[in-house]
């Protein structure tokens, strides 16, 4: 199995892999991890009038499948903010592209955009949780709102970014992980999402994704 452009990082004893598709590769475990897609954000902007391309969504879904297909996991996990609002065109072909992955246990931690109902989302074949424990990991959408401190959490949210200095003056913002003392953050894997920048403390690990490869820039922010 071959991890072109990503970085392996180990964090509580466990191996993972940072892909520059912006999700996570437990490999030990089978694990893909994945913040923050948003889907029918697009859709939902449209509606309120807002010209936005119609193919944010099926480019969002054709990345997500192509991780599947490279790496065969037999569980996902989603770190809340599938979707972006209620039932529109762009959650049924969520519904579609999870038919063809039917044998693929997919679990959902809720996030505050996640607004169809758990039996809607059960029905599509997503187990719905506030936090999904795994090994040393606590997995959940906002960090803010955990109250385990037992385990080392990772989650989205807040769509993570660093600022990087070019030459002449010009400062780039991308997203980036973030792994921290207790805590790490994902990016966000939807295409139509802003960032917020972060500013990382001495010793934490920033990985930013730059031109589809992951870049370990821990010692120069």
């Amino acid at each position: 199995m071959k991890f072109k452009n990503s970085k392996e990082f180990t964090i509580q004893d466990q191996k993972l892999y940072l892909l520059p598709q912006k999700a996570v590769l437990w490999k030990d475990e089978r694990i893909l991890i994945i913040s923050d897609l948003h889907l029918g954000k697009s859709g939902h902007f449209r509606k309120h009038g807002i010209a936005v391309p119609e193919n944010v969504n099926q480019s969002n879904i054709e990345r997500l499948d192509d991780l599947m297909m490279k790496y065969h996991p037999g569980k996902l996990v989603f770190l809340g903010d599938l979707f972006h609002s209620k039932r529109n065109n762009e959650v049924e072909q969520f519904e579609d592209w999870r038919k063809s992955h039917a044998s693929t246990e997919m679990i959902l931690t809720i996030g505050n955009h996640d607004l169809l109902t758990q039996f809607e989302f059960e029905k599509m074949g997503l187990t719905c949780v506030n936090q999904y424990q795994a090994g040393p990991f606590l997995f959940l959408h906002d960090d803010a709102l955990n109250d385990d401190s037992s385990f080392y959490s990772i989650s989205g949210h807040i769509h993570p970014s660093v600022k990087l200095k070019a030459k002449g003056r010009q400062n780039i913002y991308t997203p980036c992980f973030y792994f921290g003392k207790e805590r790490a953050l994902l990016p966000a894997f939807g295409a139509f999402t802003g960032n917020y920048r972060i500013k990382p403390a001495q010793n934490d690990s920033v990985f930013a994704v730059v031109e589809q490869k992951v870049i370990d820039i821990s010692s120069i922010i």
